[in-house]
């Protein structure tokens, strides 16, 4: 429409500030089953961009070359956008990019062999959710709770205490390395 040609420049930046996410970002977050040799860990910057990188060890899986056994493991990047509020508690984007490492590049090092593989908690996802520390744990369907560490304090938490960021399409949640401290 032509209205939208004429942006001044107050809506302008105002516009620029709700394509950012909150102002506590840069954020670490962290996905794994904790209890288990794999992890998942991105940095999320405010403007939707991440960094990371996933990586399994088996130590059972040894040979003459790898004494010390086999890591599965990606580096990645990419970026989030299409940030929309969806209530007080939660707001919705969208992967709009994500780069990763070849799968199933084989190297050794160290001891170690080395095996590319997809980056668990994002591959397979589009439509992701960023939930507040805030949000009531009541109403959270169980397969996202089973990826909260907060599952296991006593008593447990009314909410979440950390960021969560949801991989919709896989159920798969990252949640924030700090703790919010809220109860």
């Amino acid at each position: 429409s032509a209205s939208s040609q004429n942006i001044d420049s107050s809506s302008a930046s105002s516009q620029a500030e709700e394509d950012l996410l909150p102002q506590e970002f840069p954020m670490e977050f962290e996905f794994s089953s904790g209890a288990g040799g794999w992890m998942t860990v991105m940095t999320v910057e405010r403007d939707g961009s991440f960094t990371g990188v996933y990586h399994d060890s088996d130590m059972g899986d040894v040979g003459k070359d790898y004494p010390n056994g086999t890591e599965y493991l990606n580096r990645f990047s990419g970026r989030f956008g299409g940030f929309e509020q969806r209530d007080e508690h939660s707001m919705t984007m969208v992967l709009e990019e994500l780069k990763q490492e070849e799968p199933d590049k084989e190297w050794i090092e160290d001891g170690i062999r080395y095996i590319t593989q997809e980056a668990y908690g994002l591959d397979g996802g589009k439509n992701f959710v960023l939930y507040l520390p805030d949000t009531p744990v009541e109403g959270l369907d169980e397969e996202f709770l089973s990826w909260w560490p907060g599952r296991f304090e006593q008593p447990v938490p009314d909410t979440l205490n950390q960021w969560g960021i949801e991989n919709v399409e896989m159920e798969e949640v990252f949640f924030s390395v700090e703790d919010c401290g809220l109860s």
